[in-house]
């Protein structure tokens, strides 16, 4: 490769990083910090958080609530579709517990989908480490409110507050990009089962550094809760 062509590659490369850098600094976050109530949307027709009491050894409680008459529960789109569903996806380290409080719940752990409500649903439904895993509203007859209790949990990475702080403000504020997901998911060391592990690992992570370096960040001071 010639040296200017080099060269003018090195530029274009470094005039859109600055370019983009500057696009995600002009975003307009709306703050929710100190929140113990957030929703993933400005009308509200979605889902919520409630942050509960985090333990000081070892674990992080909330509970997600699904509205049924808001996009969440439009029973005409795929389960998989609607934009309350995460995708499959696995926590490399943490166990996930689920109690549902109201509604009918369907989820899919491993290769087994399957529906609940209030009196079939396991007490909790226990989610290990490297296991496939989503849900959904099963049933938009009332809001679906899950308590869903993870441990461990840490400050600093994994699923904890910060994550959904941050990821239920980048959705409500539609600033959500590819970039800005692979920097939340590598923090909170959880990936898509769309590829083997290790090369869906490498992917985020490589992923998190291009976000990294365009601007995007796991924590905005916007909604972060010190």
């Amino acid at each position: 490769m010639h040296w200017w062509l080099k060269s003018f590659v090195l530029v274009s490369f470094i005039g859109w990083v600055v370019y983009y850098r500057f696009l995600t600094s002009q975003l307009i976050r709306t703050r929710t910090k100190g929140s113990s109530h957030i929703s993933t949307s400005l009308k509200s027709n979605t889902e919520t958080y409630h942050f509960l009491q985090q333990s000081e050894s070892s674990y992080f409680e909330f509970e997600n609530t699904l509205y049924a008459h808001g996009l969440c529960g439009n029973l005409e789109v795929a389960p998989l579709s609607r934009p309350c569903t995460p995708p499959l996806h696995i926590h490399l380290r943490q166990i996930e517990y689920f109690t549902l409080l109201q509604g009918q719940l369907g989820y899919q752990l491993g290769d087994e989908i399957s529906s609940c409500d209030v009196h079939t649903c396991p007490k909790p439904l226990i989610i290990q480490p490297g296991v496939p895993h989503t849900f959904w509203m099963d049933d938009n007859k009332e809001d679906l409110t899950v308590l869903i209790r993870v441990e461990p949990a840490n400050r600093y990475n994994g699923l904890r507050r910060a994550f959904f702080e941050n990821f239920g403000g980048v959705i409500r504020d539609e600033s959500l990009s590819i970039w800005q997901i692979f920097v939340l998911f590598d923090n909170a060391e959880t990936y898509l089962t769309t590829l083997p592990l290790s090369i869906m690992k490498n992917i985020t992570k490589i992923g998190a550094l291009i976000g990294q370096l365009l601007g995007f960040k796991h924590e905005y001071e916007e909604y972060t809760t010190d």
